[in-house]
């Protein structure tokens, strides 16, 4: 039953449309700090330009996209690539590693590495499943060279760029990547704006106070995983979405209702505006109810 479940998120994760037919734009996010922000919600990038070369954060999954990314940081520095840092494992986020193998080290914490070993075939399978069957010709594993279990500081140039890991949430693996000085966080999938988020991996009550770890970093700028760049109210946002949930969910528990009953009638409706509210709603509502049952 898990496994089909999780068959089925990664299957409308993966959803072809929004990932690859909508280029990505480039957003500048402080002096030398970019955002490459994916369409309808799909997969965020990003790198920061230094001194010495540039970093880069988060690889995308699909060629095309890694290779556009590599074009449009070409366009604004011939620098090379110093470092690449992937937040967690999904290939969205890291297939796109070995487009960028220049890199001194490639940088995650140390489960992503290990989730990238012991998912491989798995993870390529599903990925050739809703990317389409050619997605991967020429792929090469590409895994991280440096693993961190709890904080690692880089120091490029005049740049300060700090990767923490605050708790499972999204992953067992998610990193955030924060520049101090320009006030900017990069979360990863630890945060979506105005769109549900995928649960396949996650640690549902973990990943709620795990946002309260973020609150203590002093940024201006959020950029999520997926969804437009935000600030601090996206944070809170997000995070009640996680909380309301998992209330509303334990309340039907409590009334006696099966999951099947549950995914029926459960309504969210201050987020009924956000994206993959009718298609998502109900697998949400299945994870939260697994684990809370299973606790």
């Amino acid at each position: 039953m898990l496994k089909k479940f999780a068959l089925v998120l990664f299957t409308i994760l993966f959803i072809v449309s929004p990932a690859l037919s909508a280029e990505p734009e480039v957003a500048k996010l402080a002096e030398g700090v970019y955002g490459f922000i994916g369409k309808e919600g799909a997969t965020n990038s990003g790198f920061v330009v230094t001194d010495e070369g540039v970093i880069v954060i988060d690889t995308q999954g699909p060629k095309g996209l890694a290779l556009l990314l590599k074009k449009r940081i070409q366009e604004i520095t011939d620098k090379p690539v110093l470092y690449v840092i992937n937040t967690h494992f999904h290939g969205d986020h890291t297939f796109g590693n070995q487009y960028f193998k220049e890199a001194k080290e490639i940088i995650a914490h140390e489960n992503t590495k290990k989730n990238l070993i012991e998912k491989d075939k798995e993870h390529r399978q599903q990925f050739e499943r809703f990317f389409g069957e050619r997605s991967l010709e020429g792929f090469e594993l590409t895994l991280p060279t440096k693993t961190l279990r709890a904080t690692l500081t880089l120091k490029a140039g005049s740049k300060t760029i700090e990767l923490v890991y605050p708790g499972k949430g999204h992953t067992d693996g998610d990193i955030i990547v924060y520049l101090p000085d320009e006030r900017v966080l990069f979360g990863g999938d630890l945060l979506y704006k105005d769109r549900l988020p995928w649960l396949g991996d996650a640690y549902l009550s973990d990943w709620i106070e795990t946002l309260d770890k973020l609150k203590a970093f002093d940024a201006g700028v959020y950029v999520p995983g997926h969804g437009g760049v935000g600030n601090f109210n996206m944070l809170l946002n997000f995070q009640k979405y996680l909380i309301d949930l998992r209330s509303e969910v334990k309340r039907y528990i409590k009334m006696g209702k099966s999951v099947d009953e549950i995914k029926k009638e459960i309504n969210l409706p201050e987020y009924k505006n956000w994206s993959k509210y009718n298609d998502w709603l109900p697998l949400n509502t299945e994870k939260a109810y697994r684990e809370l049952t299973e606790k």
